[in-house]
């Protein structure tokens, strides 16, 4: 059994394609969350390895125009995902050496600022164009009204083979519902955001919680004279880390001679890591086990072998695709939402730091002669959909909140003066309170202030700054999961302002030192706000 397809198993969706299986929204089929799957099967025994080279990606002529007109579209979306923890990024460990190749073939946007911080919200505003508050997707339990414009919807009028295949169940499941014998995870009957997420999918394939979707290798080369759109949702980073990885390996990255506390537990998932604040280990008492740097390392290695398992099976994917069919096909990698490891006192995502929501965007374009392409100015989440739709020659949408980067593509070269806006709506406390498993006198003590119209913060990023306006500040002080484990109250300051040159962690808010730049961006801030907050 080889490395790199160690986690083979039985090509389910192959299966469902053949038999053609449509998933009717509304009616059929966005099925319930397994658990995690355990270790993989034993694999058959490997093919040779095709010969690939991304030298033999760009069609005949290929040139500086992005146009792509008829081309296929491959649209990886990685849940949880920390760019940074990459080796072309700078990273130390060796966790992604084909998103690396990617990125040193392909043109890549270093600063690809998402909108929000939980999977449906930030993945929404992707496939609409929209800010959350603009679109009203807003929560897990939003639905996508009827008339709002949506991406899978415009490819599959246009002839595209409409395909989803994913182990995120947050857009792809029923997260009210449980498999046969098993308790739902959530407690609360109109969770289902996958609902919104099929429209304008002729299959939409939910692979199981967090597994690799490894059924997607042979949809592609089954599908290869099709033009189709074919995304692929993973949520095999997330909580447990590393729970995905090849046991022969899950400890590839760990700290040399790790001997802590976390060992005792068998996996890094939600009931240990939403326990740990500023390196401290609660229990529901309040009571404590102190953690320190190893600890913390300890974490960030299991999420970056859970990174790495990734990482090789999207090199698998690629080497997968005929070469006649990678020339004439897109290719889209990029964040989600990411994740703080750490940075700020917990390990998930929370906040609407940059932990969470700066990601990268990497395109690879057949037609698009351009190599290893680094942009560095920030552009939006919001911007995917109308440069899609341009490159690929159709209709734009109207009342869009983004706008094409078809132009930077083709120089190279974004505005540096370009803000970009997130809103961290809403608050976790309003999604996990609803788990199965948190303690019930939490529960009941936010209920009165959750049962109510979804709240949560705003901010912006200019190249150098990021402001973030604490609107739900109040509620918060209330609810906050952290004051509730730690017994400690929290209080939030309206607006804090963070030098991103000097601080990229922003660890220190300079409000009071930046007085004019403060007022600046307040000022836009406010207009934003205005404009679509009164949409939600």
């Amino acid at each position: 059994m080889s490395d790199a397809n160690w986690y083979s198993r039985p090509a389910t969706v192959a299966g469902l394609a053949v038999l053609n299986l449509a998933v009717v929204v509304g009616v059929a089929s966005l099925w319930p969350e397994p658990e995690p799957a355990s270790a993989p099967p034993v694999a058959a025994q490997a093919a040779p390895e095709p010969t690939f080279s991304w030298a033999n990606r760009f069609a005949p002529g290929a040139d500086d125009d992005p146009l792509c007109t008829d081309c296929n579209v491959i649209m990886v979306s990685l849940d949880i995902f920390r760019p940074d923890h990459m080796p072309c990024m700078g990273y130390s460990a060796p966790t992604a050496p084909n998103i690396c190749d990617m990125v040193d073939n392909g043109v890549t946007f270093d600063n690809f600022i998402v909108h929000a911080y939980q999977t449906p919200v930030s993945q929404m505003s992707i496939f609409t164009g929209k800010y959350p508050s603009s679109s009203g997707f807003t929560s897990f339990t939003s639905q996508l009204p009827t008339d709002t414009p949506y991406l899978p919807e415009a490819l599959q009028a246009a002839g595209y083979n409409t395909v989803a295949i994913g182990s995120s169940f947050e857009v792809m499941s029923d997260m009210s519902t449980a498999a046969p014998g098993k308790k739902p995870k959530f407690k609360r009957t109109d969770l289902n955001p996958g609902m919104s997420f099929g429209r304008g999918f002729n299959r939409f394939v939910f692979t199981g919680n967090r597994n690799v979707p490894t059924d997607a290798i042979p949809w592609i080369q089954q599908n290869k004279d099709d033009k189709f759109f074919l995304w692929m949702i993973l949520g095999s980073l997330h909580w447990p880390y590393g729970r995905q990885a090849d046991p022969r390996h899950v400890d590839r990255f760990d700290p040399p001679g790790y001997e802590g506390p976390l060992l005792d537990w068998p996996r890094l998932g939600f009931r240990l890591l939403s326990r740990i604040h500023n390196l401290s280990l609660y229990e529901d008492d309040g009571s404590s086990v102190p953690l320190d740097a190893q600890d913390a390392a300890y974490i960030n290695a299991r999420y970056d072998v859970g990174l790495w398992t990734v990482d090789q099976f999207i090199g698998d994917l690629v080497r997968a695709i005929p070469e006649e069919t990678l020339k004439k096909t897109v290719i889209l990698l990029h964040g989600v939402h990411g994740e703080d490891l750490g940075e700020h006192g917990y390990f998930g995502h929370y906040d609407i730091f940059d932990t969470e929501v700066k990601s990268t965007l990497v395109v690879l374009n057949p037609r698009h002669a351009a190599k290893g392409v680094r942009i560095q100015e920030q552009i939006e989440a919001v911007d995917m959909t109308p440069t899609l739709l341009e490159m690929l020659g159709l209709d734009a949408f109207s009342g869009v909140d983004g706008q094409s980067v078809m132009p930077v593509l083709k120089a190279g070269k974004g505005d540096p003066e370009r803000i970009t806006y997130f809103e961290r709506i809403p608050l976790w406390e309003d999604i996990f309170r609803h788990r199965s498993k948190m303690p019930r006198e939490f529960v009941e003590m936010v209920k009165p202030y959750l049962d109510r119209t979804h709240v949560g913060d705003t901010g912006l990023r200019t190249s150098r700054f990021k402001l973030i306006h604490r609107t739900a500040r109040d509620i918060e002080n209330k609810v906050s999961w952290w004051a509730w484990l730690t017994r400690e109250p929290l209080e939030r300051v309206e607006w804090e302002l963070y030098d991103l040159a000097a601080d990229p962690t922003e660890q220190t808010n300079v409000i009071n030192d930046h007085p004019k730049v403060a007022k600046r961006l307040k000022k836009k801030l406010l207009a934003w706000e205005a404009k679509h907050k009164g949409k939600r």
